[in-house]
């Protein structure tokens, strides 16, 4: 990567960023951000599941908020700033503005004044970041280990759900995976980690409509509702009233 390249510069006259020039991302350098196909529709679903996995990537918050700022995606932008923020968790306060100041022109005037008021408060407490139905750690998924209560024994596979599971989400191959963790849970709910996988993964890719069946199943044959489950639910609930 070029390291002397003017980068995209956002200047405000109202703002007093912490430094004087903010450079941000040069489009000339896409590559290094992994986005050679930026009309690729899969490409930010792909990013999105593996920040799901590992919200710690910081390389790839970046891809994300570049990929949205790139397609003037607005809300999906201000989304991936607030995620990018709350895994900061009020450090990073250079890079932070020059993502928030770079990315000013695609933002709406009410998403840009969140993002810079937060940046200002000298406390600045990431659970105080509200994001919109594109977020996925504003609201994210509190673990328990109380997941589920079953006397029954359940039976053995073959193979670990698991890795087969995440065998299918490398080569993006998200409805087998879902496929996969689904009968794992089934045929073993007391597992957390397959419990956990399946809920971030129906999370990720926005699907309610296989998360409503799967937990009408589970009622059904009378396993115990976590509190993650219900969270989602309400999650999802909330987004068909937002419309």
């Amino acid at each position: 990567m070029k390291t002397n390249v003017d980068l995209i510069v956002c200047r405000d006259e109202s703002t007093k960023p912490l430094i004087e020039k903010i450079p941000f991302f040069s489009r000339d350098e896409k590559n290094v951000f992994w986005l050679t196909e930026l009309d690729d529709v899969g490409l930010l679903e792909k990013i999105i599941f593996s920040l799901a996995r590992k919200p710690k990537q910081l390389d790839v918050h970046l891809r994300r908020i570049y990929y949205c700022l790139s397609n003037k995606m607005t809300d999906q932008l201000f989304a991936a700033i607030v995620d990018f923020l709350i895994i900061l968790n009020g450090q990073g306060l250079s890079i932070s503005w020059r993502v928030v100041l770079g990315t000013k022109d695609v933002l709406s005037e009410s998403q840009f004044s969140v993002l810079n008021n937060y940046l200002k408060n000298i406390t600045r407490n990431p659970a105080s970041l509200s994001g919109n139905k594109y977020s996925i750690f504003s609201k994210g998924l509190n673990g328990s280990n109380n997941l589920v209560v079953l006397n029954d024994v359940t039976p053995q596979m073959d193979y670990d759900p698991l890795d087969l599971a995440r065998d299918y989400i490398e080569f993006s191959q998200l409805e087998e995976a879902k496929s996969v963790l689904e009968k794992g849970v089934f045929a073993n709910p007391l597992r957390m980690d397959l419990q956990n996988e399946l809920l971030i993964l129906y999370r990720s890719t926005q699907d309610s409509e296989r998360f409503e069946k799967t937990l009408a199943k589970m009622v059904g044959i009378g396993v115990t509702i976590s509190d993650e489950w219900k969270q989602l639910n309400t999650y999802f609930k909330g987004r068909v009233n937002d419309g």
